[in-house]
């Protein structure tokens, strides 16, 4: 959910909650207000109640205006009843219907007799008076809410435009390209994230020229003593005035320089699919691919006895890319699955509409699934390899933004890239 989006949410609902109780407040308010207005008007009306009663005119005070009903009694018992006001239900002749009445009852003396008097007046109007107002009132809240809903959109749309164009240019920030620079900020807390952020992409940039320039630097150097320590190397081992001590020590040195040098060209050109050096793109047909790399590497494939099974079910799939890396990601994954098999194990090669599964026989990993494309991590079973392989296949793959998995399941090794468009 978007900042803009969640914060109108926020403000919305505390409103609504806010309103619901000010909304109860208010109506039990305007409630008593209306009661204590009856009780006032009913006891107006039973002084004049009283005044007709003692002046004999009882005959003329239901016609009293302001008087619904009107109830006098005489009492026979000798207790006194405190005036009280209350509410009852009373059957409404003229419309049909139980409506709810306001009275006061209080006792008084006429002519040495006692007699109970009961006034009604109907509150019927004072309730729709309320619900009216309360109706008003709740039209006016949600039409102020959604006032300032969409205020607060257009509002904060403006005030948090800045905020969301650094964001966008972020995005797009690369450490080869130069630093982000954004416009000057008239409030304070973004003009201090544009200097932050202007500040630590330069930094950015800056480290990341000054690493590429090391690492081109140090990769480039390395080579020439690289090789002459190899040509040499290989020399000393055709002379014919060694022994086989002398030869054997030169042969574990020929072996770690090929090594160092086969790592060297490795991070190489992992810096340099890093760096996006590889910009040319071709259609490049899968299975004919995947068929040109296996003729290569058959020597090995026969060596180890595998059986090679291909089940080529999209056999038109082709794919938009450098030759150089596509050559890199097959020629990884077919060398990963042959020298992590078995004695007489198999590989699957399988291709389906925009995926490829490559699937090899195998004892289950040494180390955590989730590092089996990191750097380095390597099987310690296998010797002679850096583990730079699946790290090599990872960097390929987001380059162009494949998505590559890798399962186990029944003795089996499974990888999986999947060719999004």
């Amino acid at each position: 959910m978007k900042l803009l989006t969640k914060s109108s949410l926020l403000i919305a609902t505390l409103s609504l909650f806010l309103f619901f109780f000010m909304g109860i407040i208010f109506f039990q308010v305007l409630k008593n207000m209306s009661i204590s207005d009856l009780n006032r008007e009913l006891s107006d009306l039973k002084e004049l109640v009283v005044d007709y009663l003692d002046d004999d005119m009882a005959y003329e005070v239901e016609a009293l205006p302001g008087i619904d009903s009107l109830s006098v009694k005489a009492v026979v018992s000798p207790e006194r009843v405190e005036e009280t006001f209350g509410d009852t239900l009373m059957y409404d002749s003229r419309e049909d219907q139980f409506k709810t009445y306001r009275y006061i009852q209080f006792m008084t003396d006429i002519e040495e007799e006692v007699f109970l008097v009961k006034i009604f007046k109907s509150t019927t109007p004072t309730d729709q008076l309320v619900e009216r107002v309360t109706l008003m009132m709740t039209l006016m809240v949600i039409l102020f809410l959604a006032g300032i809903f969409i205020l607060n959109r257009f509002i904060f749309a403006s005030l948090w435009k800045d905020f969301f164009e650094a964001i966008e240019k972020l995005k797009q920030f690369e450490t080869s390209k130069e630093p982000v620079i954004l416009g000057e900020q008239d409030i304070e807390e973004f003009e201090e994230l544009r200097q932050v952020l202007e500040l630590m992409t330069r930094r950015l940039a800056k480290d990341y020229k000054e690493l590429k320039e090391y690492t081109d630097h140090t990769t480039h150097e390395l080579q020439t003593p690289l090789a002459v320590i190899k040509s040499k190397t290989e020399l000393l081992i055709q002379s014919e005035n060694l022994g086989a001590s002398e030869m054997k020590c030169l042969q574990a040195i020929n072996t770690s320089v090929n090594q160092l040098s086969r790592l060297n060209s490795t991070l190489t050109l992992i810096t340099r699919i890093e760096n996006r050096q590889f910009t040319e793109k071709e259609k490049i047909k899968l299975t004919e691919l995947l068929d040109r790399h296996l003729e290569l590497l058959d020597e090995h494939i026969d060596l180890r006895k595998i059986k090679v099974e291909k089940r080529y079910r999209d056999e038109g799939l082709e794919l938009l890319m450098d030759q150089g890396l596509a050559d890199l990601l097959i020629a990884n994954l077919l060398k990963n699955a042959i020298v992590h098999n078995i004695e007489g194990g198999a590989i699957v090669l399988e291709t389906r509409p925009g995926s490829l599964l490559i699937k090899n026989d195998g004892p289950p990993l040494e180390f955590n699934q989730e590092e089996l494309f990191t750097r380095f991590v390597r099987d310690t079973r296998r010797s002679g390899n850096f583990g730079l392989g699946l790290s090599l296949v990872k960097k390929v793959c987001e380059t162009y933004n494949f998505l590559i998995d890798y399962s186990y399941d029944n003795q089996q090794h499974m990888f999986k890239v999947t060719f999004l468009d």
